[in-house]
C-alpha cells in the first residue's frame, strides 16, 4: 500500500504488479483492503499535471502510469465483493461510464 503513495513511478509500476499477483493468490485478503488503496489509485488516474514546462516524454511517462493503474484495478475488480468496498466500487464505477480510460478498462475486465 505504501509503494503507491511512492513519488517514484517505477515504485507505483511495481506496486501495482504486486496488487495485481495478490488478487489472484490471496482475493479475499486484498478485497478487504480495496478502500485504503482507492485515494492513490484515483490520483493516479488523473494523471499528470499539464504545464507550460512539460514535455512529451513526461506525458508518456504519466500515461504508461495509468495503464500500469488501470490493469490493477481491472484485477481487483475482478475480487471485490459488493459492498465491502464502497470507494473503490464507486472508483470503478465512474471508470466505467466515462473518461478517456472507460473503454480500455471495459476490455481488460471483459465487460
Amino acid at each position: 500500500m505504501a509503494g503507491l503513495s511512492d513519488d517514484s513511478d517505477e515504485i507505483k509500476v511495481i506496486s501495482h504488479m504486486m496488487l495485481f499477483r495478490l488478487s489472484q493468490v490471496a482475493p479475499a485478503a486484498v478485497s478487504q483492503r480495496l478502500d485504503e488503496a482507492t485515494p492513490q489509485l484515483e490520483k493516479t488516474m488523473k494523471g499528470a499535471t499539464v504545464t507550460k514546462d512539460t514535455v512529451k516524454q513526461d506525458l508518456e511517462r504519466a500515461e504508461e502510469l495509468q495503464r500500469s493503474t488501470l490493469r490493477a484495478v481491472a484485477a481487483l475488480s475482478k475480487v471485490s465483493t459488493g459492498g465491502v468496498s464502497p470507494k473503490f466500487d464507486a472508483f470503478v464505477e465512474d471508470l466505467k461510464k466515462s473518461g478517456p480510460w472507460a473503454n480500455e478498462f471495459k476490455e481488460l475486465v471483459g465487460a
